[in-house]
């Protein structure tokens, strides 16, 4: 059972791991051993250790006391092994995260979405855990979790370089200015994606959430203030598991692509202008006299000073 998860984010109270999950697997447990253990009657044996998975020395020692009497390992082995599962966990990380997000919205024509999940696992309902990223996709946007958006140090540096220095917050990774009672993993995540959306040029924010999660519920208004500031398009379903939404969801999410159709355009024509402006007032084109010149992304990264003091909390 997790108890404390990991976290890239710094300045935290804490990581903990939603206490409604974390259960689960004792849930389990007496459910098959109410009346008598099926487990053992079947040659079983059940384990659900409480780990902590942000101290790695408690987490060996919560490992050895779980799985030594039953493997018979020694303290060596166990390290060992746990070494090799957190190299694996970063690798994959590495392959399946962060990099391949980076490359799906990296250029400044597409816009992808970012979704922040609750909390608590989303039931698995045909049709309610993959509708929203399938539909999504086959509308051609990429979709980024909460736990996998891109941070290179240069990225960062360019959505929140001028807060840092302006002393608003410590780090990139922070979200103390935002929330104070850091304390839920899956909360810290999901305000930090909203900080990270509300800034970059190519994101649209997606919050799910169900059984109205009770760490999702005290955030909720502070997300919508976010979005509302940075003037990105925000889109929440937050009971997505009140009843079997198939159809549902897929109507919602030609709504989004109608929506997004639209604000696309009014992107590109704001551009167009402010170009059109750039070039009545430029002598010759600025590729010729300038080769480092890029053309702006259709909303600026940094932003300007009426967006900056619009999107900050």
């Amino acid at each position: 059972m997790f108890d404390v998860l990991r976290s890239p984010l710094v300045n935290l109270r804490g990581v903990n791991a939603c206490p409604g999950a974390a259960i689960t697997p004792d849930t389990v447990k007496a459910a098959f051993t109410r009346d008598e253990d099926l487990f053992a009657l079947h040659g079983l044996r059940y384990l659900s250790p409480l780990v902590n998975l942000s101290d790695r020395k408690l987490f060996a020692r919560q490992m050895m006391n779980a799985w030594g009497p039953v493997l018979g390992l020694e303290e060596g082995e166990n390290s060992r092994a746990l070494e090799a599962g957190f190299a694996a966990l970063d690798a994959t990380s590495a392959t399946s995260g962060a990099a391949p997000a980076r490359r799906s919205i990296s250029s400044r024509a597409r816009i992808g979405s970012a979704s922040s999940s609750s909390a608590v696992p989303i039931t698995t309902i045909p049709g309610s855990t993959t509708a929203f990223s399938s539909n999504c996709r086959r509308s051609g946007y990429p979709i980024l979790s909460q736990s996998t958006l891109p941070l290179d140090e240069d990225l960062l540096d360019a959505l929140f370089a001028e807060e840092v220095r302006a002393g608003a917050i410590g780090h990139p990774l922070e979200i103390t200015d935002v929330w104070k009672h850091a304390s839920s993993a899956s909360t810290n995540h999901k305000l930090w994606a909203a900080k990270f959306v509300a800034r970059h040029p190519n994101l649209v924010a997606l919050e799910l959430s169900n059984f109205k999660c009770g760490h999702d519920a005290p955030i909720y208004t502070i997300i919508e203030r976010i979005m509302e500031r940075s003037g990105t398009p925000y889109f929440a379903f937050k009971e997505i598991d009140e009843n079997k939404p198939v159809g549902s969801i897929k109507l919602r999410v030609e709504t989004i692509h109608y929506f997004l159709g639209r604000y696309r355009e009014e992107l590109a024509v704001a551009h167009s202008a402010a170009r059109a402006a750039h070039d009545l007032t430029s002598p010759a084109e600025p590729e010729r006299r300038d080769p480092t010149w890029r053309r702006p992304a259709l909303r600026p990264v940094g932003g300007t000073a009426e967006y900056r003091e619009r999107r900050n909390l």
